[in-house]
């Protein structure tokens, strides 16, 4: 079907489509948002919050206009290959592979610091072989039976404000109360500290890479840009409710976690906050094996065509399971050695947030689009364009460093 032809019964709805593409932003990002706003202040961290929502928001716009450009494309790889050839496809697909062990990464810490919150006395080390051994089953079930676990990312995001809300208003004095603001700053005091607060807030905003299958699956394309600002109302409203009830609520005590902040007042209800972290805690067990799916899928494609291994493999049909088993099991040993490496949610939160979602969900849009359609756009589009590269790339390139310090 022609992408604005008539509607398929057997693609997504309008309310489909805003439901989906809400469960793809709003992830675990959204714990790090008060952070975001302790690190840069008020005045920085709406602006910062301002930027990042409405670079993503022109940007997932972008992406049909660019998928449009050829009919048979439906990926971000795609996409590459449309505008930079074979390169671009290679390039692109290597930069989420990176960012997909980067997110497992900071599923693992997640899971860690949730099960510290709930059964406080384990070292690190003996929390990370426990996530080992509970998360790596999740890497041998099938897709589709992950795929149902999906919800519980959304449900999970949405206690989370309401559990802020009730335990804000439970509360008559600070910290931890709505009623009494805890000591927050208008300009932060440290300025060293604002470049960090670039990737703990762009890093909720980044869900462009399965735009395009949204966009593929609506039975009427049409209404594809309504369709994604309507879901960006939705997500604005929960995560700025998210970052300025906790950081008013929190101040210089935010911790890295909003939901850390949460546990440790004992004047809350503490029945919904251990139930608002334990649906937290599960969410790296739900998303863990759909995260690492396509990683473990890559390379498997890539060991399995290489002619002496498909030839080996040929010489025995328990070999090639085997091998898929053990790299899986390696692959998983992997993200938990580098959770254990960088055990810090805002660490790892930052680098995710300040590069790869600046790149895949600002500055790849936007160049994918100047070189399909920068000799057709006006020369205002054209400046904006580059104008948006240029803040963004600098955003992310000082975000990416302070990530490390």
């Amino acid at each position: 079907m022609d992408p604005h032809g008539s509607p398929s019964l057997h693609k997504s709805s309008y309310t489909q489509s805003i439901f989906n593409s809400i469960n793809i932003l709003i992830g675990i990002g959204i714990l790090a948002l008060p952070l975001g706003f302790k690190c840069a202040g008020w005045g920085i961290g709406i602006m910062v919050f301002a930027f990042c929502c409405g670079l993503t928001n022109y940007t997932a716009k972008l992406l049909a206009k660019c998928l449009d450009a050829d009919p048979d494309s439906h990926t971000y790889g795609d996409m590459g290959a449309a505008a930079f050839g074979i390169r671009g496809r290679i390039g692109v697909t290597m930069l989420f592979i990176t960012e997909l062990i980067t997110s497992s990464v900071a599923l693992v810490v997640l899971l860690g610091d949730g099960l510290d919150s709930l059964f406080p006395g384990y070292t690190t080390l003996e929390i990370r072989i426990f996530s080992f051994f509970l998360l790596t089953p999740m890497l041998f079930l099938p897709v589709r039976h992950l795929s149902y676990t999906s919800l519980l990312g959304i449900i999970s995001a949405f206690s989370i404000i309401l559990v802020i809300i009730v335990d804000g208003l439970s509360k008559r004095d600070a910290p931890g109360s709505l009623h009494e603001s805890a000591d927050t700053e208008v300009w932060p005091s440290d300025w060293m500290t604002v470049p960090l607060s670039f990737g703990l807030i762009m890093a909720g905003f980044a869900g462009h890479a399965v735009f395009p299958t949204v966009y593929r699956d609506m039975d009427n394309p049409k209404k594809y840009t309504t369709m994604v600002n309507w879901t960006y109302v939705a997500t604005t409203i929960v995560y700025f409710g998210v970052a300025a009830c906790g950081y008013r609520m929190f101040g210089s005590q935010t911790m890295q976690e909003i939901t850390q902040n949460i546990m440790a007042v004992p004047e809350y209800n503490q029945t919904l906050n251990r139930l608002a972290v334990w649906l937290i805690a599960m969410n790296p067990i739900a998303k863990y094996g759909l995260t690492l799916n396509p990683v473990n899928l890559s390379w498997q494609i890539f060991l399995f065509r290489n002619s002496p291994v498909e030839g080996w493999c040929a010489r025995g049909a328990w070999r090639e399971p085997i091998i898929t088993f053990l790299g899986k099991i390696l692959v998983s040993m992997f993200i938990i050695l580098l959770a254990f490496i960088i055990p810090g949610f805002d660490k790892v939160m930052s680098l995710l947030g300040a590069f790869f979602s600046f790149m895949i969900s600002g500055i790849f849009p936007l160049i994918c689009h100047l070189k399909l359609f920068g000799a057709s756009i006006s020369p205002a589009e054209r400046s904006l364009n580059y104008i948006l590269i240029a803040i963004a790339s600098s955003m992310a390139l000082s975000g990416t460093l302070w990530s490390f310090l």
